[in-house]
């Protein structure tokens, strides 16, 4: 066999698998609604929830593009950038997630559109979110065609189209419940591939200690701080720690689960595989290629993990990792896709078309998943050059906008509508301001944008009428409990009689 026959295979396999998944999960869905198209049927399990949540964000770039920075600008950035999106787990789980849980909605501008009830903020939450995901999904699909024309031969385009052709099909046919039950083998692939890249880099180095050691002795700057300012640091911090408690395709899990006990349960699990791929990845597979490599630097950065995986390990182990990695990418855009499917058609257009009933809803939502994944595989064919740059500030300006109305509006009572909109507008006005405007360090435009969100919230709260306790009812019943749908109950003792 050659080298790419092992991962040829694996990767057909999967593709495979997961086509049957979609179909699967459309003859399992408990019901057509769109809520259920959107959360599973708010039914998953921890275990399976929570490698969801690992592997929807833990992405073919991540594996890629991680690595590459530890390897160029030593592990003190990533793991700034690491340790945000361990605190955003932590914000999403005791601050979050039984709330959010509890006021029975699908998606994170849903939980706005239900709190809030202001007309402009519910068009430009949704507006926000479409232009964020579209980015990240683009920069996912570049990630995998890079791969398979680099490591398969394949032109570029034709790798792009046969994932976007896969990963459109079970999404749009299967929803979130295919999206799911995907991911979740993805994160045990993903896990089985970092233990085993971990295992080897220790045992041919002579353990952790002595791998870090070797490492640092022949690069010492790869330990320090001093590739970037140190504002960059702290910005790469903020912006994790703040976005991953409101980027849909991770906060959506919660919905899918059984309750909000689980739906913690599940982020915790989440929360400690991103932290054990973090650590194996970034600073030991990175060194153990630092010690082969010796002074010789790398002509790409992005090459690490794949130089790592073809200089010191078995065929087997490359082959397993290559298709893990290309279905890692394929699982990422899922769950994007499915965000953007749902901040079209189950926010956007039903805050325009109020007297929409769930029927069209529902249908709506999976032509907008087809229609969303058409677009993004043809933006991918031909992405812009300076694409991270692109997504780096699509998620700034999502933390600056919606970071502090969510959380506030969870927590404090005076929040309002016009207090919310205040902070969105001036959050992610300021920061497209400081990133286009001024020569501020890269990453640092959240450290004012956010504290000025913060700021506009409170104080147009404060001048402003506060919500009406007919507004309030939900959010102040979900703090107790689950809130019921008017009629919920009458259904639900419908559907056990039948």
């Amino acid at each position: 066999m050659t080298d790419t026959t092992i991962p040829l295979i694996i990767l057909a396999l999967y593709i495979v698998f997961v086509v049957g998944v979609g179909i699967y999960a459309r003859r399992q869905a408990a019901s057509n609604s769109s809520r259920d198209y959107l959360t599973g049927s708010g039914d998953v399990g921890v275990w399976v929830n929570g490698f969801a949540i690992f592997a929807a964000f833990a992405t073919g770039g991540t594996m890629l593009g991680n690595i590459g920075l530890s390897y160029v600008g030593g592990w003190g950035y990533i793991t700034a950038y690491n340790a945000g999106v361990a605190l955003g787990y932590v914000i999403t789980t005791f601050f979050l997630a039984k709330t959010l849980r509890n006021m029975n909605v699908a998606t994170v501008p849903e939980f706005i559109r239900k709190r809030f009830h202001g007309r402009t903020l519910n068009i430009l939450v949704p507006i926000i979110l479409m232009a964020t995901l579209v980015a990240y999904v683009v920069a996912q699909m570049k990630v995998g065609g890079l791969l398979g024309e680099q490591l398969f031969g394949f032109p570029y385009e034709w790798s792009v189209i046969a994932i976007g052709l896969v990963y459109i099909f079970y999404t749009f046919y299967g929803g979130m419940r295919a999206v799911t039950l995907t991911d979740f083998v993805q994160g045990l692939l993903m896990i089985s591939v970092v233990v085993i890249c971990g295992g080897i880099a220790f045992g041919q180095h002579g353990g952790p200690a002595n791998l870090y050691e070797m490492a640092v002795a022949i690069r010492p700057k790869w330990e320090g701080t001093e590739q970037f300012p140190l504002i960059s640091y702290i910005g790469a911090f903020i912006i994790w720690a703040t976005v991953n408690a409101v980027l849909p395709h991770t906060v959506m899990r919660i919905f899918a689960a059984k309750n909000e006990r689980q739906g913690r349960a599940s982020l915790a699990i989440g929360l400690g595989l991103y932290v054990l791929t973090a650590i194996a990845t970034t600073i030991f597979v990175v060194a153990a290629v630092i010690i082969v490599q010796g002074e010789e630097q790398l002509a790409s950065a992005d090459s690490t993990f794949l130089v790592f995986l073809a200089e010191q390990t078995p065929s087997w182990v490359a082959g397993l990792a290559f298709a893990g990695i290309f279905a890692a990418v394929m699982s990422s855009v899922s769950a994007m896709l499915l965000a953007l499917g749902g901040a079209f058609a189950y926010d956007l257009v039903a805050e325009l078309r109020p007297g929409m009933n769930d029927r069209s809803k529902r249908r709506l939502t999976s032509i907008s998943v087809l229609g969303f994944g058409i677009l993004t595989l043809v933006l991918s064919l031909n992405p812009p050059e300076l694409l991270t740059l692109l997504y780096t500030a699509a998620v700034g300006l999502l933390a600056s906008g919606l970071f502090f109305p969510t959380l506030l509006g969870i927590w404090w009572k005076r929040m309002n509508s016009t207090g919310a909109l205040a902070g969105l507008i001036v959050g992610a006005g300021s920061y497209l301001f400081l990133l286009w405007g001024t020569g501020m360090p890269s990453l640092s435009q959240v450290t004012v944008s956010l504290p000025l969100s913060l700021l506009a919230c409170i104080v147009a709260s404060l001048v402003t009428k506060p919500s009406t306790d007919a507004e309030m009812e939900r959010i102040t019943i979900a703090h107790e409990r689950e809130y019921l749908i008017p009629g919920q109950d009458d259904l639900a003792e419908t559907a056990e009689r039948h």
